[in-house]
């Protein structure tokens, strides 16, 4: 059975402000079987014949079926255009989708950044796809996505690249700062985790956060795909925050009531691709590619955002 994708229209409000380059200054779940309904009972009983009867459910129906229904937003990038549910900021290079290097499927999503594109400002150092922030009264989300960085196009770069951050939503009125979580390659090659949070409303551009903290989660393993689940749950007073994240199935970081996010009504929207907030780089082009991406709901859980291998037809 084929996927289908969600394209919800919540781009009514959405306020994609790029953010400075600030942020370099500081650094299982039980099954419940499914009770039947008593009209499929008797429906089963009236049709008897061995044509009719219901074949049971199996183990991985049930699985498959319960993961379904926790997805938000999917894209394998199998289409000719990427999934109408992002919200485009290709300024300082290129997203396309591509056959060159594919993590399940036959396409992936190619994102470039050429510093000959970059003209000072911040909107021309990114190069993103982004989804709608969190609707008011939610605040838990899962994501799965997988990367490729070719060492040809990546490695050894002095200037670090933010390559997925989950940025805020100001309400209105209020200001934009660094994004409450990132991930970036570091010029060292270190793939670093940072998480911040405010107590207080951020009423000024870039005020800095009352809270942060940076994980190490190892070096960049280039020329391969990378699976990555992340498990947020906003919280800025620091009572119910989680975030967790897996790399290649292991589970890297795991901190439970912890502050993270900002006092906004809507939470965190996602991105994905290329943020050089330097705009420089020692390459021409710097290159990187996404796949399997996923958006699961508060009641998701890792095995139905995880990147797959393989699908059921």
């Amino acid at each position: 059975m084929k996927r289908s994708f969600t394209h919800p229209s919540v781009w009514d409000r959405l306020k994609v402000t790029p953010f400075s380059a600030a942020i370099t200054k500081h650094q299982s779940l039980s099954f419940r079987v499914p009770s039947i309904p008593l009209c499929m009972t008797l429906l089963g009983l009236i049709n008897c014949t061995q044509d009719n009867d219901p074949k049971p459910q199996t183990a991985r129906d049930y699985s498959t079926s319960r993961e379904a229904t926790t997805i938000l937003n999917e894209d394998p990038f199998e289409a000719k255009q990427y999934a109408s549910f992002w919200l485009p900021e290709l300024h300082g290079g290129r997203g396309t989708i591509t056959r060159e290097q594919v993590r399940s499927g036959q396409q992936a999503m190619r994102f470039s950044f050429q510093k000959s594109k970059y003209d000072g400002s911040n909107l021309s150092a990114h190069t993103e796809l982004a989804t709608a922030p969190l609707p008011e009264g939610e605040d838990e989300r899962w994501y799965g996505f997988s990367v490729y960085m070719p060492s040809a196009a990546m490695a050894d770069d002095p200037e670090p690249l933010i390559f997925s951050q989950w940025h805020g939503y100001p309400d209105d009125g209020v200001s934009h700062t660094v994004p409450p979580l990132c991930l970036t390659l570091k010029g060292d090659n270190d793939i670093e985790l940072a998480y911040t949070a405010s107590s207080r409303p951020i009423t000024t551009d870039m005020q800095m956060p009352t809270h942060s903290k940076i994980r190490l989660l190892g070096k960049a393993q280039y020329d391969q795909w990378v699976d990555y689940v992340v498990h947020v749950k906003w919280d800025p007073k620091g009572k119910e925050g989680v975030l967790q994240v897996w790399m290649n199935g292991v589970l890297k970081v795991d901190e439970h009531n912890i502050a993270i996010g900002y006092p906004e009504k809507r939470k965190p929207y996602w991105k994905i691709g290329m943020y050089c907030w330097s705009g420089q780089s020692k390459y021409r082009e710097r290159v990187l590619y996404y796949d399997e991406t996923r958006v699961g709901d508060a009641t998701s859980f890792y095995e139905a955002v995880r990147p797959r291998t393989a699908y059921p037809e």
